[in-house]
């Protein structure tokens, strides 16, 4: 394939992180990762490298074309000059998202993404660059996909995020009115996103939602800027009640991934009978990377599948779904993993699937099944979520009752949960898959020492538990703290000790927790109270706050921006002293429960996702414990018990912050019930096949050659972002400061 061509084609491909080297000869040897350099100016164009006699000159040495969505796309001409006479060189260019340079040096942009790159001229074993900057503007009067008579929506809501769809195009004079002074109001308030949310590349455009106190507002305009890229839209009112409004995904591709660091400006003037109010504004930050992989998680409520039992019928007396679903890239809607429909019709709940843990690497996936003879779900089966041929069943293992455990990133192994949760073992084991039979000659794992909920490290050294009971090294369990041992990844488990010890109320515990990416750290659920004495629940009125641990130190830190305050302390949550429902913004930020760290810090963060019964904005508003089919309307009304995710700084300091304002998982079904995400690979792609980084690679590498981007296994000189390494010496200085973090090579932290 003709290379400008596929990299036209390729704008908003997540290989931004990987530049291309684009130019129009097709004999073009590839670009900056086949030298490990940042730029590769090793063009075939006839001549012999290293034989420069003069100056390579490129004119314009500096320009910048600006692109308006709707109109001609502009071009720039570029020249060369070899000893200061005019030549024909190889023309390329390092970023081939941003456009193409032809061979008569004519650079004409994709029209999709903004940004900088090098425009580069190769002559006679001389190369000379220039810099080219796109600007991108969108001005939008409606949503392109909007319809008077709009197609139904999936599972997932209205573009993975819900809300009441795209708006109309505003009239003349509601125009007018949006573009007169706004004046400010204080009843009114921007609920989500929330001001300072990091976001990945790549992602669902994002549901715009607010508070209209006493308004009732017919128009809006929405205002997006950073350095490269502006958005301007109008937009009539989706609804009566016109409180929420997606981000055209055009736009929103086009935002996040011109973006390169810088802050995101965003505002809305809200219209209400020729009268403008605000503006309301907020300020985010794009982390440079994609999120790869893929979401598993439990659904109560779901309709992708019927299994509940016949003494369980919903408030509609009939059956509803319990099952494990899959958040896949770019999916707008889940997809069934693990669950089946009852065979009996009447419903006798053994197809329910859902006390779930899958492995980093998402091959296998293990759950509890009904056993028919004992009556109840202590049957533990295991899913290839490679090639399940089970249907969503599951094969069970040989040892039951092991619910909850810690599965090694590879699917190999699990140490079994002992204490607190239900269908847990007497002791903690090692076992071995895929049948579940005990590791002979393990050491390390006295009998009766009871970790409860525990969970490796993305390494594999290390496990994190609530150190339930037994002895270990001296310490006795407590059913509260925050335990820690080793593992040499085969039979042998030391160094026990306690990483942190709750010193709040007689009633707090950890619960759930997971390894930040370079194992230095653990996020975790710390209970507040459970006064059913279900303890590890997320219903029966039990609080949690999601707090972290420095490993070294012991220091352990409340992560006070996901939970939902503010730099100076002050809550930020919305609530309903303006309005919202049930919820109060404190009570909000004490309903965020079982943390899952993402195993790749991608963007300089780790990602945490997490299960929390806070409002989103304004389409989930119901009393923050109601969501059990049985005890409401579910069809009807939509439950806050949600997924989330949270960008957390890498390499803060111990007794410090390092978490962001959360953002609403895209693509989960929107009238369940939805918990226990679990960040993992998705299967790894054979060589030759399309990729876009090396993490989605079984041989580690994603490289650029004549059909684009695909996958090798064959080692490079060095590795680019996201492909695999040893040491951070394995790394390109591309870009500056790349390390190596769980065995891939990882972009620095940016600029706190």
């Amino acid at each position: 394939m003709d290379r400008t061509t596929n990299c036209a084609a390729s704008a908003l491909l997540a290989a931004l992180l990987l530049p291309l080297a684009c130019g129009t000869n097709s004999s073009d040897k590839g670009g900056a990762g086949d030298s490990g350099s940042g730029l590769n100016f090793d063009l075939d164009d006839g001549s012999a490298d290293g034989a420069a006699q003069g100056a390579m000159m490129v004119t314009p040495n500096v320009a910048t074309v600006t692109v308006v969505t709707g109109q001609p796309l502009p071009t720039q001409q570029f020249k060369a000059t070899f000893n200061g006479a005019s030549v024909s060189p190889a023309w390329s260019i390092d970023q081939g998202a941003l456009g193409a340079v032809s061979t008569k040096g004519v650079f004409t942009p994709t029209g999709t993404v903004a940004g900088t790159a090098h425009v580069l001229a190769k002559y006679s074993g001389a190369t000379g660059t220039a810099t080219i900057t796109v600007k991108l503007q969108t001005v939008q009067n409606g949503d392109p996909a909007y319809s008077a008579t709009p197609a139904p929506v999936g599972a997932g809501g209205y573009g993975g995020v819900g809300g009441d769809g795209p708006g109309a195009p505003a009239s003349a004079a509601q125009k007018a009115a949006l573009g007169s002074t706004p004046t400010a109001d204080s009843t009114v308030s921007w609920i989500y996103p929330y001001d300072g949310t990091v976001w990945p590349q790549g992602l669902l455009a994002p549901l715009l939602q607010w508070q209209s106190g006493a308004h009732t507002f017919d128009s809006v305009y929405v205002d997006l800027k950073e350095n490269n890229y502006e958005y301007k839209g109008m937009f009539a009112a989706n609804a009566t009640a016109f409180n929420n409004l997606p981000i055209p995904q055009a736009a929103w591709d086009a935002l996040s991934f011109s973006n390169a660091g810088e802050p995101v400006q965003a505002s809305l003037v809200l219209g209400e009978g020729g009268k403008a109010y605000g503006p309301y504004t907020e300020t985010w930050i794009v982390a440079q990377a994609t999120l790869q992989g893929a979401i598993y998680y439990n659904s109560y409520g779901t309709s992708l599948v019927t299994n509940s039992a016949t003494d369980g019928l919903d408030s509609y007396g009939k059956q509803y779904g319990a099952a494990t679903l899959a958040i896949l890239p770019k999916a707008t809607s889940p997809t069934l993993i693990a669950g089946i429909s009852s065979i009996n019709p009447a419903g006798d709940g053994t197809g329910c699937r859902v006390c779930h843990t899958v492995s980093a690497t998402g091959n296998t996936l293990l759950t509890q099944a009904s056993n028919i003879s004992a009556s109840d779900y202590s049957d533990t089966v295991r899913i290839d979520l490679t090639n399940d041929t089970t249907g969503g069943a599951g094969t069970s293992l040989q040892t039951a009752d092991l619910a909850f455990p810690a599965l090694y990133r590879d699917g190999s192994l699990i140490l079994s949960s002992s204490g607190g949760m239900i269908y847990g073992d007497s002791s903690s084991r090692l076992y071995a898959l895929p049948a579940g039979t005990l590791v002979p000659g393990v050491t390390g794992l006295p009998a009766g020492f009871q970790a409860a909920l525990p969970a490796f490290s993305p390494d594999g050294h290390h496990v994190s538990f609530d150190f339930w009971a037994g002895t270990l090294n001296g310490m006795n369990g407590d059913q509260k703290s925050l335990g820690m041992i080793d593992f040499d990844g085969m039979t042998t488990f030391s160094n026990p000790r306690v990483v942190y010890t709750p010193a709040g109320a007689s009633g707090q515990a950890v619960t759930f927790s997971s390894f930040l990416p370079t194992s230095a750290g653990i996020v975790f659920e710390l209970e507040l109270s459970n006064p059913s004495n279900s303890w590890g629940y997320t219903w029966n009125q039990n609080t949690g706050e999601l707090w972290w641990a420095d490993v070294a130190s012991g220091t352990a830190h409340r992560l006070d921006s996901l939970n939902g305050y503010g730099a100076s302390g002050a809550l930020y949550l919305p609530d309903n002293s303006k309005g919202m429902a049930t919820h109060t913004a404190a009570q909000d930020a004490t309903l965020n429960y079982e943390p899952t760290v993402g195993p790749i810090a991608a963007g300089g963060y780790a990602w945490v996702v997490f299960t929390s019964r806070r409002m989103y904005g304004n389409v989930a508003q119901i009393a923050p414990w109601t969501s059990d089919p049985r005890q409401y309307p579910w069809r009807d009304q939509i439950t806050d018990k949600k997924l989330w995710v949270a960008a957390v700084s890498l390499n803060a300091a111990a007794g410090t912050d390092p978490s962001h304002p959360a953002f609403y998982l895209p693509a989960q079904e929107l009238h369940a019930g939805n918990s226990r995400g679990f960040w993992s690979f998705a299967a790894c792609l054979n060589d030759g096949q399309s990729c876009a980084e090396g993490t989605q690679c079984c041989g580690g590498y994603c490289r650029d050659g004549d059909s684009g981007l695909s996958c090798t296994a064959t080692p490079q000189t060095c590795s680019n972002a996201y492909e695999k390494c040893t040491t951070s010496g394995d790394c390109c200085n591309t870009p500056p400061g790349a390390v190596c973090i769980n065995q891939v090579c990882t972009p620095p932290p940016p600029p706190q």
